[in-house]
């Protein structure tokens, strides 16, 4: 039986040039959004003291207040926004100096419908999931992380020449916009104006005797909430199970009794604009169940075990079961498919194949083997899509 409908996300659209804001408010509305427009900065901030919203997409040069005033005053007063900033010009000295005050995204005028709707839906996908995760975090997990510079920052650039290998697109009332091809990512470096916090992974959730060492010698405790960095060693015990979000990727992986993961490497770099994170585990003992959601092409994740290294690279949703000794399980549903490198060669596993390191090659996985994984791998997916409820957000 279907339950109720799920409400429309409220966004507030605010711009000081009255086309432009009538423009992207009818846009958003006819996609299914709620919309509500403010005139400026000052009347935006009256109207976010009395309503409750999931998006701010706002101008940043106006009058009163302007869009990064904005952002400090939704700071100062503790109001967890997603903020999209619509700008003709970046304001990176601001961003510089005040690096906690990055919007979940930058959209640079002039824009397409295209190049707004795509980054509204980005901004909203991301912002319920970390929603979720903060949700079970102790509130000085929470607090500390609201010191932080947002995540997914993402620009989308406009140029007043055409480039080449760039495509058009018609962007009302402003001409075209260009937009040149993918190029290389580079790593970033410190001190840059493109600098992002980098790629942690978080516990989420931790049953039975769960440890994690930082140096994989000395082990502690695996407590929810705590914060693992590039070269942290988790393991569970017997009838223990422990959930990391490796927040970066959008990628949920549950370790089952019995078993150990090592975080080998987490790399950040910017590719057009996007975060692109590459990840690579080992799988040192038992099996791990992985939920991936990724929606930035360019990123990587890469689990070592005996059988070789299983490959995840796109953007879309994964669905996979991975033993040390080289069981490779990919669920019906896996939008991504599982690339096994080994020595022979290269072994491609699709949605509902099962890989054998005996047989040597994938064949289809036997439903009634798996249907218990299956169940679980489902309450694991929808961990990471449940919405949590809404919270007025507090008054300064």
């Amino acid at each position: 039986m279907l339950g109720p409908p799920k409400p429309a996300h409220r966004i507030l659209v605010v711009d000081d040039d009255v086309d432009i804001r009538h423009i992207n408010a009818e846009v958003l509305a006819h996609s299914g959004y709620h919309v509500d427009a403010a005139e400026d900065g000052a009347a935006a901030w009256d109207t976010l003291q009395r309503n409750r919203y999931d998006l701010l997409v706002t101008d940043n040069d106006m009058p009163k207040v302007s869009g990064v005033e904005l952002l400090h005053k939704l700071h100062a007063a503790h109001i967890a926004l997603p903020v999209i900033l619509a700008t003709g010009t970046l304001p990176m000295a601001d961003f510089i100096q005040y690096p906690w005050l990055q919007p979940a995204a930058l959209l640079i005028k002039p824009y397409s419908f295209h190049e707004l709707l795509g980054t509204v839906r980005n901004v909203l996908r991301a912002s319920v999931l970390a929603a979720v995760l903060l949700a079970c975090l102790p509130a000085a997990i929470h607090a500390q992380a609201q010191l932080q510079a947002p995540t997914g920052l993402r620009i989308v650039a406009a140029s007043g020449a055409v480039q080449a290998n760039a495509a058009a697109f018609p962007a009302p009332g402003n001409g075209a916009v260009y937009a040149q091809v993918a190029s290389p990512a580079s790593p970033l470096q410190p001190g840059s104006p493109d600098i992002l916090d980098q790629p942690t992974a978080m516990t989420v959730s931790s049953v039975g005797k769960c440890e994690c060492s930082e140096d994989g010698v000395t082990f502690t405790n695996l407590a929810k909430g705590r914060i693992l960095k590039q070269g942290a060693t988790v393991r569970t015990g017997d009838d223990a199970r422990t959930d990391l979000f490796f927040r970066r990727m959008g990628t949920t992986i549950r370790l089952q009794a019995g078993s150990e993961l090592r975080i080998e490497k987490m790399t950040l770099t910017i590719k057009d604009g996007l975060p692109v994170v590459n990840t690579l585990l080992d799988l040192r003992k038992g099996r791990i169940f992985t939920v991936v959601r990724s929606s930035v092409a360019g990123s990587t994740l890469e689990i070592k075990n005996a059988a070789g290294r299983s490959v995840v690279e796109g953007s879309g949703i994964g669905r996979y079961i991975i033993t040390a000794d080289g069981t490779h399980v990919a669920a019906q549903g896996s939008a991504i498919p599982l690339k096994l490198v080994r020595e022979d060669g290269i072994t491609i596993i699709a949605a509902g194949q099962q890989f054998d390191p005996k047989a040597g090659k994938p064949f289809a996985a036997s439903p009634p083997l798996w249907v218990k994984d299956m169940i679980e791998l489902d309450e694991l997916q929808a961990l990471t899509e449940e919405p949590v409820p809404a919270v007025p957000s507090p008054k300064p």
